[in-house]
């Protein structure tokens, strides 16, 4: 393996990381202290202003005529749509229900990227998807375990959270490939606080922030800072080296890293079917990213 190669799966790791720890960290201040809503409309207007920050130090001309269409598509489907819908359904679910239906994103990645950008789709990564599927799966299994124990409504919001993002994965990537990923996430910011505002206004302004605690504090700023500005410039970053496919199998890593930081956090105890889960998502991730020459 190339190291261009190794250094962009080291990312995307890293971007799974962030994502994983994030399940916990989010209920710190979610909802007791900030609506969800309300947390989303400061992460998109907050992440918005540090990319100008940025973006004014990299001018770059967008053709608006060929791309303004799709940049606004990318806003409402990255920016606005998928968060909405994903703090809005983890509070009225079960993190359980959740983790597993966000899983399914990279089959919906592969079906998007098929439709729309013509991508071939091996037999490695049609394996890879359904191994890292199990993996994701056991994870969260228990012999209680009653997938109806989630609110439905909160389950479907969180299946529509996965089918915007993995659209957002596919068709962001003709971008990457015209433009550098600082303009691209810094129009698809720009346009996803004009959507969010109206949703999420009234939480954000009845926000009391004297009733913050420290941790409250350090959770939104984690899913400000890390979770959006960091994690969506590694993404777009990644999404102009790899195909969409790729990035979304990483995914798949999530539930391994969201629930090593409940053991390490809240003192759950580690189990072989935390070892058997965790096998089968790395195998998974690495079919994905193998090279193949096989044909679907």
């Amino acid at each position: 393996m190339k190291w261009q190669e190794l250094s962009a799966y080291l990312i995307l790791t890293l971007v799974s990381l962030l994502y994983g720890i994030n399940y916990s960290i989010v209920k710190i201040v979610v909802p007791e202290y900030i609506g969800a809503y309300g947390l989303i409309v400061y992460r998109v207007f907050i992440s918005a202003i540090f990319f100008w920050l940025i973006f004014l130090f990299r001018i770059e001309k967008i053709d608006w005529k060929r791309d303004g269409w799709r940049l606004v598509l990318c806003s409402l489907t990255g920016a606005a749509v998928n968060m909405l819908l994903f703090y809005k359904g983890m509070g009225i679910t079960t993190a359980v229900n959740g983790s597993i239906i966000m899983t399914l994103t990279p089959v919906i990645v592969l079906i998007w990227a098929a439709l729309l950008l013509k991508e071939r789709i091996s037999r490695n990564k049609i394996l890879g998807i359904f191994i890292g599927l199990v993996g994701a799966i056991i994870i969260f299994y228990s012999p209680e375990f009653d997938l109806s124990q989630g609110h439905w409504l909160g389950d479907l919001l969180i299946l529509g959270n996965a089918t915007s993002y993995a659209c957002y994965l596919v068709i962001v990537k003709p971008l990457m490939r015209r433009y550098k990923p600082i303009t691209v996430v810094t129009w698809i910011f720009t346009f996803g606080a004009i959507f969010v505002l109206p949703v999420g206004f009234d939480e954000a302004s009845s926000v009391d922030f004297n009733n913050l605690t420290n941790e409250a504090w350090w959770s939104a700023g984690y899913a400000i800072i890390m979770v959006t500005v960091v994690v969506y410039l590694l993404n777009a970053w990644m999404l102009s080296k790899v195909d969409s496919s790729v990035v979304g199998a990483f995914i798949y890593l999530q539930p391994v890293f969201a629930t090593l930081t409940a053991i390490l956090f809240f003192n759950e105890v580690f189990l072989i079917e935390h070892l058997i889960a965790a096998s089968f998502v790395f195998v998974g991730v690495w079919l994905v990213t193998k090279k193949s020459n096989s044909t679907s």
